[in-house]
């Protein structure tokens, strides 16, 4: 959907002179975040759960802002600092407190309760949900810097998605997945990922717009956010499934506090 969606938008606006450099950049951001980081989220939530692979992603800003400092020359002031570490504390809480999703039985165990396999697969597990921010920090940096030889929002994200899919179909081709899920999705259209698939472009398009104006840290700090909105929407829309309770108002409080202080800033 991504590739559909922002393949279009590239059809209609003014894409700038071709650089190698620059699309090679955004092309290895995409398949740093798009393909890597999510690849590694989504494996560590099968090994140790969504709560705790889930707060491993609040560490995505810190290492943006790392090679940011070194690679982009990018700075972070005092009063930046604090409300990056507000929301990272806030968005910390809410994932720890388990609000946004439940536990799953690690992977290798019949009922979660072998304690061999739990042991061997949290040790992997952690390892993989740390590698997952860090790549997501990476590719965040790498886009940034694509984006000053080929400055195009459109064609950065249109690019990256375009990387990630590729790196995607040809890990389903080696494994010989590919022809099953091109026969499950064909023969069974999932039109509700097929929406969040518009929002998902949307979303991609915001956030290289947002390096024209913001540090990647800070795009990266903002985008971690989404676990909130995912939480208020939810608890709207799927009542049965999300509960707001005072100690997640007061995540909530320490997180726009937090964005508020870096909008000062900004």
């Amino acid at each position: 959907m991504n590739l559909l969606v922002l393949g279009a938008l590239t059809l209609v606006v003014d894409l700038p002179q071709w650089d190698t450099k620059g699309i090679v950049a955004l092309s290895v951001g995409g398949v740093l975040g798009t393909f890597g980081g999510r690849s590694a989220n989504l494996r560590a939530i099968r090994l140790i759960g969504p709560s705790r692979a889930n707060a491993f992603l609040t560490g995505g800003p810190l290492v943006a802002a790392v090679v940011g400092w070194f690679v982009l020359d990018e700075r972070v002031s005092v009063l930046s600092g604090v409300g990056g570490a507000l929301v990272l504390g806030g968005l910390y809480r809410i994932v720890r407190s388990g609000a946004t999703a439940a536990s799953v039985p690690v992977e290798g165990s019949a009922d979660g309760n072998n304690r061999r396999n739990r042991a061997e697969a949290g040790s992997s597990g952690f390892l993989v949900a740390l590698l997952a921010p860090v790549l997501f920090g990476l590719a965040f940096v790498v886009r940034k810097w694509g984006l000053e030889f080929y400055p195009t929002a459109v064609g950065g994200a249109f690019i990256g998605a375009a990387a990630g899919m590729a790196v995607q179909v040809f890990s389903d081709g080696f494994t010989g997945h590919l022809r099953r899920r091109l026969s499950e999705n064909l023969r069974r259209v999932p039109w509700w990922f097929v929406g969040a698939g518009f929002f998902t472009s949307a979303a991609l398009l915001a956030q290289f717009l947002a390096f024209d104006h913001l540090p990647a840290w800070v795009v990266s700090l903002l985008q971690g956010t989404q676990v909130l909105w995912t939480l208020l929407i939810a608890a709207v829309v799927l009542r049965r499934e999300e509960k707001i309770d005072s100690s997640l108002i007061v995540s909530i409080l320490i997180v726009f506090v937090g964005v508020a202080a870096i909008t000062i800033q900004y």
